[in-house]
């Protein structure tokens, strides 16, 4: 992971308006929330397809239904907070950054662009199997 995050420097911002930074997990967490709700008509066109059978299998897909709406409910209490807050309410993003591992993640939390110099460090990235032939 690289952890350099500040506006094309080497290191994560320090002073970050607390409503800022609330906004940007919330929608940190709608995005996963998204990816979640992909999955879950993925799975639901494998269902109809027949390649799950039986009622358990079936209970127990409706875990990633709840994932889905409790992510959707943690960004959007996240978001009413942010609107809530201060923006004079500070806080230095630093540790946390060198907490998260994906640097695409980090990127995203801490504000740093893809334009920044040192975003070229791959560290704690993952193959997203894009040329993988079962995603056609």
């Amino acid at each position: 992971m690289n952890d350099s995050n500040q506006e094309g420097q080497g290191s994560p911002r320090a002073g970050v308006a607390v409503p800022e930074v609330l906004a940007i997990v919330s929608a940190e967490v709608r995005m996963l929330s998204d990816t979640a709700g992909d999955l879950q008509d993925l799975i639901g066109n494998l269902v109809v397809a027949g390649a799950f059978g039986g009622s358990q299998s079936l209970y127990q897909l409706q875990s990633l239904d709840r994932l889905c709406q409790s992510l959707n409910a943690v960004a959007d209490f996240l978001a009413g907070v942010a609107s809530g807050s201060s923006v004079e309410w500070k806080v230095d993003v630093s540790n946390a950054a060198r907490a998260v591992k994906l640097a695409d993640v980090c990127d995203r939390l801490t504000g740093r662009t893809a334009g920044d110099e040192s975003s070229g460090d791959l560290t704690g990235e993952f193959d997203d199997f894009e040329n993988w032939p079962m995603t056609g």
